[in-house]
């Protein structure tokens, strides 16, 4: 990465949102307008740019500008580069004010189980700490652990590096909910929406219940499928308390012998800051939280 001193800071920083606006407009004019400089002004940008990383970015003509083969690789460096900068300034402001930062994110699906009970845990076991929280799936929780941008993260799905370190949290259940079958010989395929929310779960899925394995209908995510069982009717998989709440709320059922699917949950940070005081009191809130949930 392109060390902050090769430049003067602020002109690096300049030149690095220069360069992502223009992956996003794909044209330097446009870009001008966008970012309120002239065209010569993100041109030389982008040049003095291309001279300090050693390589063309964009493909110029007159359809726009693409980003080259190193254009593509150096966006998630700038990106980085950008996130650092803002947590930097974050927490050297926050400095002064507050005893301590930490940032924690839970898998996108979390907001309503785990996440809640935890920011409220963390809100009274650190009460002189500036908190950020997020939800993020698990390969982007995982690269922001590793940058140094995130402290604690809650994921499905791992990914084994040198630098981070992983401890079992829990099992979440999943449960079989639908809005006309009471058992499993009356869900119709064509209304039922496989949960693809996780390799774990898909996996599983498949294994257990092939003849629905090859259903015309899968969803990512957990709301967009309660959404649908809403809107629509049919059947899918919730998460057990999801599930409970959705069939008190709404005409609906849990589906007698459908078979249970489980999925494994996991904490996240960096190994060699498992063990300083904020990362442990983050860590035992959290624990906090899911015991409530059991209970």
């Amino acid at each position: 990465m392109i060390g902050f001193f090769d430049w003067g800071l602020s002109v690096q920083l300049d030149h690095i949102e220069t360069f992502l606006d223009i992956i996003e407009s794909r044209n330097f004019n446009r870009t001008a307008d966008r970012l309120n400089i002239t065209q010569s002004t993100v041109s030389s940008r982008i040049k003095s740019l291309e001279g300090a990383v050693g390589s063309e970015l964009f493909h110029r003509g007159r359809a726009g500008a693409e980003p080259t083969a190193a254009g593509r690789r150096f966006e998630a460096y700038a990106r980085a580069m950008l996130s650092t900068w803002s947590q930097a300034r974050h927490d050297v402001r926050a400095f002064n004010r507050f005893e301590g930062t930490l940032r924690v994110a839970a898998q996108v699906g979390m907001t309503r189980s785990v996440l809640p009970g935890w920011v409220e845990a963390l809100c009274q076991a650190l009460p002189k700490a500036s908190i950020h929280v997020e939800s993020d799936y698990s390969n982007q929780m995982v690269t922001d652990l590793s940058m140094g941008n995130l402290d604690i993260a809650v994921l499905y799905a791992p990914r084994y590096l040198p630098e981070i370190a992983y401890e079992h949290l829990m099992v979440e259940e999943y449960v079989m909910v639908s809005t006309f079958a009471r058992t499993m010989s009356e869900v119709d395929p064509d209304s039922y929406i496989r949960p693809g929310y996780t390799v774990v779960l898909e996996k599983t899925h498949s294994e257990l219940i092939p003849s629905l394995a090859i259903s015309r209908l899968s969803m990512g995510s957990e709301s967009l499928a309660e959404a649908m069982l809403r809107r629509t009717g049919g059947s899918c998989y919730m998460r057990n308390d999801d599930a409970r709440r959705f069939t008190a709320e709404c005409p609906s059922f849990l589906v007698d012998g459908a078979p249970k699917l489980y999925q494994p949950v996991h904490t996240a940070m960096l190994a060699r800051r498992k063990h300083e005081p904020i990362i442990r009191k983050g860590l035992r809130a959290l624990q906090l939280a899911v015991m409530s949930l059991e209970t």
